[in-house]
């Protein structure tokens, strides 16, 4: 009796905070869905730019002449039938936006591949021979990426309103973790037995009516993806609230990190060292460190004063275990630190690992497929859940006051 009554409160708590909640996780898993290959369909987007060496111009362009007239490291006019040095790309940058000097370069380890590169938020697509500018901005595939990923945050909401649209889908998201593990506890049979598990576990051949197709989808898609969905929404959490963030760090007894704060840079000109040399370097270091096969290379400088980070990457999507950075003193060229995730702190790990664990990206394109499909269950689960509040909130009652008034 006690177990009937509890199992009749969850009911009605998690039909009701799913009709509260539905229409917001609906939007995240949907968007969810969009995101699934989101690195790939970007990086094969910038791979239609890719040019072929031997059929490049040689002659530079007036673009090119305008931006760049000599090599910063070394004084001697470019060489359009090569690889254009990173101190030219830098220099490219600078003239394009001279008052950011916070610059991210980033290498394809792939001959001919364009050159993605930003100037503080102004990101551009270069030429890897001529310096050509070959795209400002995102592209229509970034920004389409950007518009859902707003949606999916902030219910694309802007200005004072983002924080309502992070809050919305931060609780939304709340209510879905109650709705998965309140529906593992209405999802268990009277009976546990094995035909029982069979029936709740297994989708039937046939169907007696849509509500029953209704019901066993609502009930086996939800076990199907259950665990998935839980890890998904539980580590989405990290990136709305202090407490989870406090909770994952203060699991391994630390504190939350302070954000780092560093000396505002105006300008570049305190680097002696060449950003080229600095790039043959890391190379070099990637070579002697099994990291030969690196699929890309990123510089970031002008955060720090005299400080050149390189990020070297074997996979498409920052894998963090398959990439470490790099840092060298741009006065000097010496590494100063080298850091890979095992250098991290046990929190910081953890962070890392719940945050590319969200995405599946954890477990590389086959953890990504399964976020996605998940992601897309759970558009079902909230339909099919709609359905079957509405059926029981509006259309039985209507059923049965129009079959009392009959028998009157």
């Amino acid at each position: 009796m006690v177990a009937k009554t509890i199992k009749k409160w969850v009911f009605w708590a998690h039909l009701i905070a799913g009709l509260i909640a539905g229409i917001f996780v609906l939007c995240m898993s949907f968007t969810g869905v969009l995101l699934t290959y989101e690195r790939q369909i970007v990086e094969f987007s910038e791979r239609l730019h890719d040019v072929d060496p031997e059929n490049t111009n040689t002659t530079p362009t007036k673009q090119k002449n305008a931006l760049i007239s000599t090599d910063v490291s070394t004084g001697t006019s470019p060489r359009t039938s090569s690889r254009i040095s990173t101190d030219e790309v830098v220099s490219i940058l600078q003239t394009l936006k001279p008052n950011d000097p916070h610059i991210y370069v980033r290498w394809v380890n792939r001959e001919g591949a364009a050159i993605p590169a930003w100037a503080g938020r102004h990101s551009f697509l270069l030429h890897p021979y001529t310096g050509e500018i070959l795209r400002e901005g995102e592209g229509m595939v970034g920004e389409f990426f950007h518009v859902v990923t707003d949606f999916h945050r902030y219910l694309s909401l802007a200005g004072d309103y983002r924080a309502v649209g992070k809050n919305i889908t931060a609780y939304a998201n709340l209510i879905f973790l109650f709705l998965i593990v309140s529906g593992l506890y209405l999802w268990l049979p009277k009976r546990l037995n094995l035909r029982a598990l069979k029936q709740q576990f297994l989708l039937p051949k046939t169907y007696r009516n849509s509500y029953h197709r209704n019901r066993q989808w609502h009930f086996v898609f939800g076990i199907w993806c259950l665990i998935p969905l839980f890890v998904i929404a539980l580590t989405a959490t990290i990136f709305h609230f202090d407490w989870a963030n406090k909770a994952i760090y203060g699991a391994f007894g630390e504190s939350v990190p302070a954000r780092e704060q560093h000396e505002e840079i105006t300008s570049l000109s305190a680097d002696e060292v060449p950003y080229e040399t600095l790039f043959k370097s890391a190379q070099q270091h990637a070579n002697a460190n099994e990291y030969e096969d690196w699929y890309s290379m990123w510089m970031e400088i002008g955060e720090d004063i005299h400080e050149a980070r390189f990020f070297i990457d074997k996979s498409i999507g920052h894998r963090q275990e398959l990439a470490y950075s790099l840092f060298f003193d741009t006065r000097t060229g010496k590494v100063t630190k080298v850091l890979r995730k095992q250098d991290w702190s046990l929190g910081g790990q953890a962070w890392g690992t719940a945050r590319f664990l969200h995405t599946g990206e954890y477990f590389g394109v086959i953890g990504q497929t399964v976020a996605g499909l998940v992601s897309l269950l759970a558009c079902v689960l909230v339909y099919t859940g709609i359905v079957l509040a509405w059926r029981r909130l509006v259309s039985e009652p209507k059923r049965l006051r129009q079959n009392a008034e009959l028998t009157v």
